[in-house]
């Protein structure tokens, strides 16, 4: 015959199982308590479980050897068996027959409730009697189950006809079904079935999720080691601290305005010519002596005002007969001679339209040949001031400006957050420029505000953090040498988790072609727990004690579970369903 199984858990409690024997589908229960099981240690449970079963119309059979469960169920005259395919035993009394006797609403075509089954079960469940009297009570009990379920059966037959008599009677007046009306009913039901059929898979097949969050306990230490860097890929070895450092570069623009208080007289300058003469007796020794060269750009003073060359020119004198014809050794003297030359005013304005002047010209230069200069009145000079960009006000509008340098540096770390860790004593300026606008010494328009601006290059190096990791990994495996302490932090933050990175690079050096850098970090270390050690075994169990057997390990301080919905109450089997977290303390 059919028979349910409930398997008693060792979290449920009475309520949890007599819940399940009233829903039970098949009239037999099997009821299959754990080794060790308080529930079932209270005889009150048992006289509530065979009340339930007998208003349930259940016969409950109890698999277990324990002897003092067996007392307990033979105290309600509760079947008892020592495994599911074993038949099962009835209590030894004589009214044993109303386990196995067919309910009072069974019909005739209920092949597991009828009285000949009941009589084939009692009889083939009977163990055999280690005493003839034993027999005999269980021939009885058998024989007088059979006799209650026929009875039953000829009153429900008598009661069957009659209730159809009074329907047979009237089947004549009895009108034809209204079957547009059922069809309704179907179209709406039918959707509604399958709807509620697609709920029940979602709920017990695909909605099942679980997250399970470990805690583990730690020690947090400081770690210190010195490392290589290098710019040659080829070179890289993490594990043995050689790093390949990228260049990072930003580049920050400041401006601000400015008020422009240079002047400048951009007038014209004054013009004029000089007259340079050498006269005549002048002793010479030779043909050098006569020739009195004024380059361009020497400075001519007249009148007290600077003026200076615009040509160039050469004074050439002769000389008389000397002797035979000869410089020496007979002494000779230059004729007179003359040049003129024009000047203008070193500097612009009005100031230098001066008169004519026939003393007091002199050249700035130094010669030992005598001369004599005269000028022509100095005309054309004009004044006019405009207000110009000096260098003070560049200098001023500079220290006004914000500096960028801590801005950078954010800015650098975010673009390396998540990939790279920043060498922070290898952050520079690598490139300066500052350009005003007008430039340094252009006119300021009525209407135009000066603007300075400042772009400043930084640049800094950066360490992948995949080769960090791999690197204090490898050294503090080396130092500890224990399987059984696992590295739970290497002072990098983890996707997912917050807080910052406890990772830094200190005392950059660049020394003879060869750079390095100390790696400091804080690393945490505990008992090895891993999410392999974790899945094993929490997968298909129930919630309960899934918390029980992970907080028994070593390490662990404490166990959340998180379930996607309140009735999944254990563990999904499938991996992708499972989501395990361990973090530290």
């Amino acid at each position: 015959m059919n028979k349910d199984v409930i398997y008693i858990e060792p979290e449920h409690d009475i309520t949890d199982i007599l819940a399940n024997i009233k829903g039970a589908k098949s009239k037999i229960v099997a009821l299959v308590p754990p080794k060790k099981s308080s529930v079932l240690r209270s005889a009150v449970n048992f006289k509530l479980i065979s009340k339930a079963a007998t208003k349930a119309e259940k016969t409950v059979v109890l698999i277990t050897s324990d002897e003092s469960l067996l007392r307990l169920a033979d105290s309600v005259k509760m079947p008892t068996a020592k495994n599911l395919q074993s038949k099962p035993k009835l209590p030894d009394t004589e009214d044993a027959t109303e386990f196995g006797a067919e309910p009072e609403d069974a019909t005739e075509d209920v092949d597991t409730a009828s009285g000949e089954e009941i009589v084939e079960d009692v009889e083939t469940a009977t163990p055999e009697p280690k005493d003839d009297a034993k027999k005999a009570k269980v021939g009885k009990a058998a024989k007088n189950a059979a006799a209650i379920a026929a009875e039953q059966e000829v009153v429900e037959e008598l009661t069957v006809d009659d209730e159809e008599k009074p329907k047979a009677a009237k089947k004549k007046n009895t009108k034809v079904p209204n079957f547009k009306k059922w069809r309704k009913l179907i179209i709406v039901g039918v959707p509604i079935i399958i709807l509620l059929v697609l709920l029940l898979v979602w709920a017990n097949v695909i909605a099942p999720a679980a997250t399970i969050s470990v805690k583990v306990r730690t020690t947090a230490s400081n770690f210190s080691e010195v490392i290589n860097l290098t710019t040659d890929s080829s070179k890289v070895d993490p594990e043995n601290g050689i790093f390949l450092m990228t260049e990072k570069t930003v580049e920050k623009t400041t401006e601000a305005e400015f008020e422009a208080t240079g002047q400048k007289d951009v007038g014209t300058k004054a013009t004029g010519k000089i007259t340079v003469t050498r006269p005549a007796g002048q002793r010479v020794s030779g043909s050098d002596d006569l020739k009195f060269s004024i380059p361009k750009g020497v400075t001519v003073t007249i009148s007290g005002k600077e003026y200076v060359t615009t040509t160039a020119e050469t004074i050439t004198s002769t000389h008389t007969t000397c002797g035979l014809g000869t410089f020496s050794p007979y002494p000779c003297t230059a004729s007179d001679a003359s040049a003129t030359i024009g000047v203008e005013a070193k500097a612009v304005g009005d100031s230098y339209n001066i008169a004519a002047a026939s003393t007091g010209v002199t050249l700035g230069i130094t010669t030992n040949k005598k001369y004599t200069a005269s000028s022509t009145a100095m005309t054309g000079g004009t004044s006019k001031i405009i207000k110009i960009v000096s260098e003070d006000d560049i200098k001023d509008a500079e220290s006004d400006l914000p500096n960028a340098d801590a801005e950078a540096r954010e800015e650098l770390a975010r673009d390396c957050s998540g990939n790279c860790v920043l060498i922070g004593s290898s952050f520079k300026i690598s490139k300066d420029e500052l350009s005003s606008s007008p430039q340094l010494n252009a006119e300021v328009g009525d209407n135009v505000t000066p603007r300075i601006v400042r772009k400043v290059t930084y640049s800094v190096y950066a360490v992948d953090r995949d080769d960090i990791d791999i690197f204090i990994r490898a050294k503090v495996a080396e130092k500890k040498g224990d399987n059984t302490q696992g590295i739970y932090s290497t002072g990098l933050v983890q996707e997912g988790e917050e807080g910052s990175d406890k990772v830094f690079f200190d005392n950059y050096k660049e020394d003879d072609g060869k750079i390095t850098a100390k790696l400091k970090s804080t690393v945490k270390t505990g008992p090895r727990v891993t999410a392999e050690m974790v899945a094993e075994k929490s997968y298909g169990e129930k919630v309960g004690k899934v918390k029980s057997i992970l907080t028994s390990i070593n390490g662990v301080s404490g166990v959340d579970i998180d379930t996607s919905y309140f009735w999944v109450t254990s563990i999904p089997s499938d991996p992708n369903k499972v989501e395990i977290k361990i973090t530290v303390e």
